[in-house]
């Protein structure tokens, strides 16, 4: 087994990609991390460790001091926590499918095994396939949010940020808002006296997916179906554009999920840890 770090971001790319692709839904969040990266020029760390040859486990510094992993092989994880013990990483935490985050706290310093469980912030992935449309007889219109629409979607990005558990950052959402209405990623529901009923926008996209952030409906209007129906429209809008499918997170841990009731496909837990 072999780790072997990076000089550039386009060398690591590269190599990595290919085997990012496999798993392209639980890896989204890679491609968001490269954009960000290349728009920047920010250095950091980067990795593949090899069994054979193969890649069998990709990693990144985040522009946060977070490690984020790639799925992969837990023997890998181990590998790389004791190479980043050796080369005296003080990271702020570490991200990825939950198996491969909790195997690497495992293997971690007393640091990283001791740190309370209040720190994790845990979501269920899904992928929206093969979703039918059952609303072609809905009174709801369906279109990106326009200036004088702005007013109202910035409180909801705030309680969309308070509900979430735990609660998010209430700047962060209002800043993840204002960019996806900037670049037109931000969309509406509205009846047929044009009141505002649901928001959702695309918060990232890999090659083939979009990743749709922040569904929120009213509290007064939820439970008549109005996020399944701007899921559906969110999901035909991103196909008209040239992608596959969409991605959803959800931190929803009662009985019960709403992407999986409207038959998304679960496709595994993502975590993340701070470590300090």
């Amino acid at each position: 087994m072999r780790i072997e770090s990076y000089p550039d971001l386009g060398s690591w790319k590269n190599k990595a990609l290919e085997y990012l692709r496999t798993e392209e839904g639980v890896n989204n969040l890679f491609w968001q991390i490269i954009k960000m990266r290349e728009r920047s020029m920010q250095k950091g760390w980067a990795g593949n460790v090899f069994n054979q040859g193969k890649i069998i486990l990709s990693a990144i510094h985040t522009g946060s001091n977070f490690l984020l992993l790639s799925h992969g092989s837990l023997v890998a994880v181990h590998a790389l926590a004791q190479f980043a013990r050796s080369e005296g990483w003080n990271l702020a935490g570490v991200s990825g499918p939950k198996s491969m985050v909790e195997h690497y706290l495992e293997s971690s310093p007393s640091k990283a095994i001791n740190v309370p469980p209040s720190s994790n912030r845990r979501f269920k992935i899904f992928q929206t396939a093969h979703l039918k449309n059952k609303f072609g007889s809905s009174a709801h219109q369906f279109g990106k949010i326009q200036k004088i629409d702005w007013p109202k979607a910035r409180i909801w990005a705030q309680q969309f940020a308070l509900e979430a558990d735990p609660p998010m950052d209430l700047v962060a959402s209002t800043q993840l808002a204002k960019r996806m209405y900037s670049e037109g990623n931000l969309f509406m529901l509205t009846d047929y006296e044009n009141h505002p009923c649901a928001m959702a926008g695309f918060g990232r996209s890999t090659e083939r997916f979009q990743v749709i952030n922040m569904v929120y409906v009213p509290k007064h209007l939820r439970g008549l179906g109005i996020a399944k129906e701007i899921v559906f429209h969110m999901t035909a809008f991103a196909k008209d554009q040239g992608y596959e499918e969409c991605l959803l997170f959800s931190d929803w841990s009662g009985n019960g999920n709403l992407y999986k009731d409207m038959g998304c496909k679960y496709m595994g837990d993502f975590v993340e840890c701070d470590l300090v």
